[in-house]
């Protein structure tokens, strides 16, 4: 997994640490690395347009061991200079037009030219080595160049990758040029990406918390909003990523707790359905699709059709997306009378029913505000306020009314990130109902605590967790859909194990080592691993090195097997664990993995609805063996074995 830092904010010194393992067997967390602390540097200043010398900005890092127990030295390799994400979409002449099937192919602003990177963020040091016991700084200064001078908020910042060096390395490569010669084509132990908050503002930047940059939410729930922008006004600049809207994703059709009875129907459904080898082809019928509203909502006279559609501007890639997931409330203006509600669909699009009950008449107004939270999900602060939109007062001319399209800047505007988060929480949700059969709702939503800077998570500073059914996210993983899924992976383990957690499942861990006497965190660990795999790549057919890029990366492959670490037994490391999932999964077909179960939540839900019985019960990758051999269709069994002997080391 990647990992992000976290930073925190006092009014001379800026300090930022980050969290690398949890102590407590109540929370999960990323992976171990190094811990880092901007030392006191500058708050304000002076942006020049274009390559600056030595930078507009610059900060000293210093670097110490997360745990301070461990006695193994720590490298760090700055492969590169950080820089400003590329524009993946143009600006659409006629997006409203393509999206509606009345023009077949898009048309892009001709006289549109991709703006350049606004920031590059560089150090002044190729690698560092990180040692425990010692009194002598370990220090690295960074400079931020701010290429381009938009007014608006930015987070620059950079993946540091890191390694276990032993005494052994030390002796053959005793300079750190020969040490990172040696480690730099190897999978690191972890990634650690650096990262502070900057806000431009008329060619002077100012550096602050997440709060002071992008805005802190209201505990007004009815007029404490941030306002959306009419897209009409910014179509000729604002670029489009037109694939997001193209995605077929479906709203989930029951929205509330079931009292976790769709895992029961799950598991029959896998059984039925058995496994399939090399060689054969399964098909079966897909499951039908109504929306959350229309099975639910019992059926009433209308008065007024309201629709419209809502996108979020992303940071990850500065286009337009749909805003999927988003809750649509629509009251009578000025009161918290509701009208009605509904969800925005994965290609945006909106529409709420207006019943006669509500005594609602043409030329009266509305307000219509779009919730980033739900009956799953609530993503909050931590004073509990939401992140949510509204736009002006509409007044309702006619019976059939379209507000337009509506677009919130989660990009450098106010709550930065919050587009993509949604999406990465949404896009799980509808992949485990719709293609998993499990309804993952809890008897109260999940609370995303987003972005954390107070939970340390066990650890020295604020980190990204997962506790019961709470989840605690930096400012940086709220847009990393691998590490958003994996924490939702351990809630959804919480969940359908009733917050039992098996032997061994707390400490610090690491992707690279093996762990013979911490077996239920290796199994968690692979678990909420394989999560973010299954939600992020749809394809059960992924060859080796296709899940290192794009949104959902990764960060270790789940094909790959000529990688560290050389366990004796493969249910000792996170990272073998996961790869037994997916291998259980994937109809792929490499070595001894000729075998895959046709439903594609068998996996899943196999695996969930088999918890232990108490806290602190003896559980590890072994026991799936049975369960998966079992599920298997007749003469199956030695096929899943083979499965599970591929990935001992």
């Amino acid at each position: 997994m990647r990992i992000f830092s976290q930073t925190r904010y006092w009014p001379t010194a800026f300090c930022a640490l980050t969290v690398l393992a949890f102590t407590q067997i109540a929370q999960a967390d990323q992976p171990a690395a190094v811990a880092w602390q901007i030392m006191e540097s500058a708050t304000r200043g002076v942006a020049q347009a274009g390559n600056t010398p030595g930078g507009d900005a610059k900060f000293p890092v210093q670097f110490s061991l997360w745990d301070r127990k461990q006695q193994t030295p720590l490298l760090v390799i700055f492969r590169n200079c950080g820089e400003d994400p590329e524009i993946v979409g143009k600006p659409m002449l006629n997006f409203d037009a393509y999206m509606a099937g009345k023009d077949t192919s898009p048309i892009y602003n001709p006289d549109w030219k991709a703006p350049g990177p606004r920031w590059r963020l560089c150090p002044q040091a190729d690698a560092l080595v990180v040692s425990p016991n010692t009194t002598a700084p370990q220090q690295v200064m960074f400079e931020v160049d701010f290429l381009r001078l938009p007014n608006e908020g930015m987070s620059p910042g950079l993946d540091l990758d890191v390694y276990k060096i032993s005494t052994a390395d030390l002796r053959l490569w005793p300079t750190i040029e020969e040490l990172a010669r040696h480690f730099r084509n190897q999978p690191p132990d972890a990634q650690v990406p650096l990262s502070v908050h900057y806000r431009l503002s008329r060619g002077t930047w100012i550096m602050g918390s997440y709060a002071e940059i992008y805005g802190a939410p209201s505990p007004d729930l009815l007029r404490g909003g941030k306002g959306t922008g009419d897209y009409a006004k910014l179509i000729d600049s604002l670029p489009v990523n037109l694939e997001a809207f193209r995605r077929k994703l479906e709203i989930p059709g029951n929205p509330r707790h079931d009292g976790l009875k769709s895992i029961v129907a799950a598991m029959a459904a896998a059984r039925e359905r058995g496994s399939a080898e090399e060689g054969e082809q399964i098909c079966y019928p897909e499951t039908p699709v109504k929306t959350a509203d229309t099975q639910l909502t019992p059926s009433r006279a209308v008065t007024h059709t309201l629709t419209g559609r809502f996108s979020t501007k992303w940071t990850t890639d500065h286009s337009l997306h749909p805003g999927f997931g988003f809750r649509v409330l629509v009251y009578r203006a000025g009161t918290s009378t509701l009208l009605g509600s509904s969800w925005v669909e994965s290609n945006g699009l909106w529409k709420v029913g207006v019943q006669d009950t509500a005594g609602f008449v043409t030329g009266q107004k509305i307000d219509v505000t779009y919730r980033s939270y739900n009956n799953y999900f609530a993503p909050q602060n931590q004073a509990g306020n939401r992140y949510w939109w509204q736009d002006p007062v509409w007044t309702v001319n006619s019976t059939s009314f379209d507000v337009g399209h509506r677009v919130a800047d989660t990009d450098g505007g106010a709550y930065n990130g919050v587009g993509e988060l949604v999406d990465n929480a949404m896009t799980m949700w509808s992949r485990l109902y719709w293609d998993a059969g499990i309804n993952p709702v809890p008897s109260s939503p999940i609370r995303f605590f987003f972005p954390n800077t107070w939970n340390n998570c066990g650890g020295a500073s604020p980190w990204s967790c997962a506790s019961g059914n709470d989840l605690w996210l930096i400012a940086s993983h709220g847009v990393q859909g691998d590490v958003v899924n994996h924490e939702m992976g351990h809630v959804l383990n919480n969940t359908f194990w009733n917050n039992k957690r098996p032997a061994g499942s707390g400490g610090s861990h690491d992707l690279n080592t093996c762990y013979p006497t911490r077996l239920g965190m290796a199994l968690r660990e692979g678990f909420a691993n394989f999560v973010a795999a299954w939600v992020g790549y749809p394809s059960r057919n992924v060859a080796e090195g296709g899940f290192n890029s794009g949104r959902w990366a990764l960060g270790w492959d789940a094909e790959q097997r000529n990688t560290p670490p050389n366990c004796t037994n493969g249910w000792e490391n996170e990272v073998w664990v996961a790869r037994t999932f997916w291998d259980l999964h994937d109809t792929r077909t490499d070595g001894d993995d000729i075998l895959w179960f046709n439903h594609p939540g068998a996996v899943l839900s196999l695996y969930l609805g088999n918890s232990i019985a108490n806290d602190g019960d003896a559980r590890d990758m072994r026991f799936y063996e049975t369960i998966y051999r079992d599920a298997a269709s007749a003469g199956h069994a030695g096929f899943i074995t083979d499965i599970f002997e591929q990935n001992h080391h």
